[in-house]
């Protein structure tokens, strides 16, 4: 039986009374496609928002097309915009107006364009911005939403490809934009301090899909709508992988989970580099801002090996299935052609094989990242095997345990876009809960991970030297090995298990697994 387990989070919206005149003003670029081929036209779209107290005049916000593109038509909600000096002027904005700017442009070049649009005058104070001092306000090379300046340095990246020149087809795997080796421009997030500030590039949308056979002590109550699927939208970095889980009213946890508020409300969650958990919130019982997190002795760069391994291991599997998938199920909306593969990986924790299909975006992906997977089950995997080019995952279905369990994850990728935001943790007090899977523990798993893993990568081996077997004799040969591998395996899933106290007696796991073959 599985069980899947959720955080509950606290989080606290602050305000301040303010004694002058101010007007926080906040800008947002987005395009309706990134990655676009030659004469193809998409339209860009730059928001801007008056978050008050106060009304502010004179708003001006500079925008201009690269050289990249034509400009097809503009339109303003209010104000005029200039498409030769790039200028919008928008005028005065009251408290809590939203405007919008979209331009239509079609692609003339190839090549990797950054768009950039700034406030550029106001005559209102912007106590966490500076208007018309640059898009990159911290001069760490990212123009897209520097800490401490959210008006400024909103950058949204096209990548437009030449195959529509050279006559070649989206639906071909192409030209590899982003070999294995790109490293992220991004600067990698903290590890050993949870109170600092977190970057983010990209924000991804996606649902996941729970199928359950045994949906015993499982609690509906807390989920909203659906209570077998979550609705996911988070940030990530492209160096580390790290995710943020935002809250709020419309973030993650609000989206998809019922909770009382009576102990704080959500700030957030963000997902280390090592795989480590972080829950940010007000702690209303005493009235402090709060990181909560597990210990770990993982690093990333350990957990950047085991997904390397994992990766390895999941192609060299699809190789001994010989079988790929069909088509993706028909209620998953994917615009592009796909490609999939069948394979297996082992978790680490029980030592269940769980067989998973995976399918890539067949067109070339352009995203630059430095760890082997960006995203939770879909998103940038760096293919170190088959293409040694980053691809992007689009559908991920996991069978738990093997096909016939009933026990499925399903993830379907809704879309994935330059965005960058930061997380502010300086003002919350770090705490530490728990010391079940603390460094001890940890120790343990990594030493049980490392033998699972020898011991499937033995099997393999085995199982393709008995393929080659011209004799009766060669295959009980490679039989008997099979069985004693079988049976290593066995002791080490039950030397584990009793470590864990999930099980009494060695001797009676022993039995049990007998019994399962």
């Amino acid at each position: 039986m599985k069980k899947y387990c959720l955080f509950v989070f606290l989080s606290l919206l602050l305000a301040s009374p303010l004694a002058s005149q101010s007007a926080d003003l906040g800008l947002e670029l987005d395009v309706d496609n990134n990655l676009v081929e030659i004469g193809q036209t998409v339209t860009f779209k730059v928001r801007v928002i008056n978050n008050g107290p106060d009304t502010t005049l004179g708003v001006k916000v500079l925008y201009q097309l690269p050289s990249g593109y034509n400009l097809v038509s503009n339109n303003a909600t209010q104000g005029t915009y200039d498409a030769i000096n790039g200028i919008w002027d928008i005028g005065g904005m009251g408290y809590g107006i939203n405007v919008i700017l979209k331009v239509t442009a079609t692609v003339k070049n190839s090549g990797d364009y950054t768009n950039l649009a700034e406030v550029f005058e106001s005559d209102l104070l912007d106590y966490d911005s500076v208007p018309n001092n640059g898009v990159d306000t911290d001069g760490d090379g990212i123009v897209m939403n520097d800490p401490d300046d959210e008006d400024d340095g909103d950058g949204q990246v096209m990548i437009v490809n030449s195959s529509a020149s050279e006559g070649a087809s989206t639906s071909d795997i192409g030209e590899c934009i982003a070999t294995i080796d790109a490293e992220s421009s991004m600067s990698p997030n903290p590890v050993d301090k949870i109170d600092e500030v977190f970057k983010f590039d990209y924000k991804i949308k996606a649902v996941v899909n729970f199928q359950m056979a045994d949906t015993d002590e499982f609690s509906p109550e807390y989920s909203h709508g659906n209570p077998n699927q979550l609705i996911m939208e988070y940030y990530v970095n492209s160096a580390d992988g790290s995710m943020f889980l935002p809250g709020g009213p419309f973030g993650f946890f609000k989206t998809n989970f019922s909770y009382s508020t009576y102990f704080g409300k959500i700030d957030g969650a963000i997902w280390l580099p090592n795989g480590q958990m972080v829950v940010y919130g007000y702690d209303a019982k005493d009235r402090q801002n709060r990181a909560v997190t597990r210990e770990s002795i993982q690093t990333a760069d350990s957990r950047w090996s085991t997904d390397y391994l994992n990766m390895m291991q999941f192609f060299s599997s699809s190789e001994e299935l010989a079988e790929h998938p069909g088509p993706m199920p028909e209620r998953v909306q994917w615009s592009g052609t796909t490609v999939g593969y069948k394979g297996k990986l082992i978790e680490g924790l029980t030592g269940i094989e769980n067989t998973w299909n995976i399918y890539f975006d067949t067109a070339p992906t352009p995203i630059k990242t430095s760890c082997i997977m960006m995203g939770f089950m879909v998103g940038v995997l760096k293919d170190a095997r088959e293409l040694k080019c980053n691809r992007l995952v689009v559908y991920t279905k996991v069978n738990i345990g093997g096909e016939d369990t009933g026990d499925v994850i399903e993830a379907e990728l809704k879309s994935i876009k330059p965005m960058g935001i930061t997380f502010d943790g300086t003002s919350y007090k770090p705490q530490t809960i728990g010391g079940d899977f603390g460094t001890p523990a940890m120790a343990k798993m990594d030493d049980f991970e490392d033998k699972m893993r020898s011991i499937e990568i033995r099997r393999q081996t085995i199982e393709r030297e008995k393929k080659r077997c011209m004799n009766e004799r060669c295959i009980d040969q490679k039989i008997a090995l099979l069985e004693d591998l079988r049976k290593e395996k066995s002791q080490v899933i039950c030397e584990q298990m009793v470590a864990m106290g999930m099980e009494d007696s060695f001797t009676a796991c022993m039995r049990k697994e007998e019994e399962g073959y």
